[in-house]
């Protein structure tokens, strides 16, 4: 008999590599494939992640806005008060100098007042000595030409 064949059933060498041609083939397109899907998922991802952080980033900067405005509110609410009582302090100083003021006119006036009366007396005075002067100078000539003209001699009147 003649010996059995033992290749029987059994591809051939180019039946096998055709087969691995065709499976190598398979398995490219399959990576290929994977990868394409791989890619297609990690983008659907990497955009949800993106507009998450967009997301975010838009309510983190409206919060910082918020606290912004909170805080410019504050400012400008102390900044009134202040103003407020910076107003209050010139209208205190203010009031506070006016009275001054007053006072120092009515005191001035009253000087003034009584300088004037002293100017008054002292003319007054100065008038009066200058009459008194006058007088006494006219009672002197009158006294001195008088007794003159009344004079007695011994032998009569001249």
């Amino acid at each position: 008999m003649p010996p059995q064949s033992l290749t029987v059933g059994m591809p051939d060498p180019s039946t096998i590599q055709k087969q691995k041609t065709e499976y190598l083939k398979m398995l490219d397109e399959q990576v290929k494939q994977g990868t394409l899907v791989l890619e297609a998922q990690v983008k659907h991802q990497k955009d949800y992640l993106l507009g998450q952080a967009d997301q975010q980033k838009k309510q983190f900067i409206m919060q910082i806005d918020m606290e912004v405005k909170q805080q410019e509110m504050a400012l400008d609410q102390q900044k009134m008060e202040q103003l407020m009582n910076l107003q209050q302090q010139c209208q205190q100083q203010k009031a506070a100098l006016e009275q001054q003021s007053m006072q120092l006119t009515m005191e001035y006036q009253q000087k003034k007042a009584e300088e004037e009366m002293q100017k008054q007396q002292y003319e007054m005075e100065r008038h009066q000595q200058e009459i008194q002067a006058k007088m006494a100078e006219e009672m002197a000539k009158f006294n001195s030409g008088g007794a003159q003209l009344f004079q007695p001699t011994l032998g009569g009147l001249k």
